[in-house]
């Protein structure tokens, strides 16, 4: 079983939980404003980006003691008590909505326990999918090919529950979180059965050639001294890092340093659209069905980018496909906020772009993490990377609900699109100091990626 399909059952378990209606499904069943939304989800954000590295660190190291088990163990950990966490919501509902004081602090108690219990699976899931990718001979660029799964299941999932949800409510999250959790468990059993059946294999085929050394080793250690010599050889040292040491690789040079201040700038406009556009769209008057819809088109946008994403990156290179994600952010941020009243239609004009960003941004970011991640420390570098930009987006989406609150969408939106039109040019000006493209660097990354990971520094 690949990745991808791991990818498409945690995503359809998003949806099933809110996924980007979560906005209006806490102003609605919570009573939160906008300026509590964006504290609340900077919190969440912040849990993410925190947790998000620790549970990647955590992972890796089950799976050295567990091989096959460990990282999709914690993955449906995660899952199963996320999902509970979500339920929260449910019995505050129906238990406890008299009591606004206590209704409150319960649902953001059980959107900080959501929040803590997903933040581990998307380094975990990155780590899983760079590891299959390299037992399997496959280049790590081939990453979005798998990630465009979950892009699959992100769509469906959101133009299905849209109008179940103009015509039943938010409580039908209630029913789905478990429905979403249940198939997402299954498929990790599954992907660990196969993982294991895959090792074992592999392990039959080793064994011949395994057999044959050994037979040699006996010969040579007849003799004492020729066999501590080979002893001596045969003895490697296991290379360790830790988070300061990929740290150092991932601000190695201006390119890197630039390449984090664009994707910082980057991920606090992307925030506020994934948290709080829905609301937006809702003051225009669109629908749940039609806020489903612009996913759709998202998406549509987005497998194209991920299916292609190797020939991608071989092409243009991380660097310009940070700048294509940036470029395409301003443009879409600044056409919504022409839209007029009642003529909601006009968004799923801009929001290809959406899936432009997303998908670009998404694959340049993991080349550069795994660029720098020495074997066995894939999810760790996935997860150090997200704990930086996870700074950005705290900062984005708590600024943002307080803004939108104040003084308008309109401002907010155009604010944001210059925040990440300044990090764009920090990056053309670290790009300058390097005194070389962009594309250069990231293509001579690609090439030299196993000396990379061997020296677990950027070149």
């Amino acid at each position: 079983m690949r990745p991808g399909y791991l990818y498409f059952s945690i995503f359809l378990w998003l949806v099933s939980t809110g996924g980007r209606f979560t906005a209006p499904f806490l102003q609605h069943i919570a009573g939160f404003d906008d300026t509590l939304l964006g504290i609340i989800f900077a919190v969440q954000i912040l849990l993410f980006s925190l947790l998000g590295s620790i549970g990647g660190i955590w992972a890796d190291k089950l799976e050295l003691r567990y091989p096959d088990k460990g990282r999709i163990g914690c993955l449906a950990i995660g899952t199963l008590l996320g999902t509970i966490s979500f339920e929260i919501h449910a019995i505050v509902q129906f238990l406890v909505k008299d009591d606004h004081m206590m209704a409150t602090a319960l649902h953001i108690t059980a959107r900080l326990m959501y929040a803590s219990c997903s933040a581990i699976l998307f380094p975990i899931l990155d780590g899983i999918t760079l590891s299959y990718l390299k037992t399997h001979n496959r280049d790590g660029t081939a990453y979005g090919q798998e990630r465009l799964f979950g892009a699959v299941a992100w769509a469906i999932a959101s133009a299905l529950i849209g109008p179940i949800l103009d015509s039943h409510g938010f409580n039908v999250f209630f029913w789905s979180a478990p429905l979403g959790g249940t198939l997402s468990i299954i498929t990790f059993i599954k992907y660990a059965n196969d993982s294991l059946s895959f090792s074992e294999e592999k392990k039959e085929e080793v064994m011949p050639e395994t057999e044959m050394v050994e037979c040699k080793d006996l010969e040579i250690e007849s003799s004492s001294i020729d066999g501590a010599a080979c002893a001596k050889e045969e003895s490697v040292p296991i290379q360790e890092t830790n988070s300061l040491s990929l740290l150092r690789s991932m601000i190695s040079t201006f390119s890197a340093c630039g390449f984090i201040i664009s994707s910082i700038s980057l991920n606090m406009g992307t925030s506020v659209v994934e948290n709080l556009i829905f609301l937006y769209f809702e003051s225009l008057g669109g629908t749940n069905t039609i806020c489903g819809l612009t996913v759709v088109v998202t998406v549509l946008f987005e497998i194209p980018i991920f299916h292609y994403a190797p020939h991608l990156l071989a092409y243009f290179g991380a660097a310009t496909m940070q700048k294509i994600a940036c470029f395409a952010y301003i443009i879409r941020v600044v056409g919504y906020t022409f839209v007029p009243q009642d003529h909601m239609a006009l968004v799923l004009l801009f929001e290809p772009l959406h899936g432009v960003t997303y998908a670009c941004s998404k694959t340049s970011s993991v080349e550069f993490a795994a660029a720098i991640s020495p074997d066995g420390y894939e999810s760790s570098g996935q997860g150090l990377l997200s704990m930086l930009l996870g700074f950005g987006s705290v900062t984005g989406v708590s600024f943002g609900g307080w803004i939108e609150d104040v003084f308008g969408p309109k401002v907010l939106y155009r604010s944001y699109a210059g925040i990440v039109a300044a990090g764009l040019v920090a990056f053309y000006v670290a790009l300058a100091c390097d005194g070389r493209s962009g594309n250069a660097k990231y293509k001579h990354l690609a090439k030299k990626q196993s000396s990379v990971h061997e020296q677990g520094n950027v070149v």
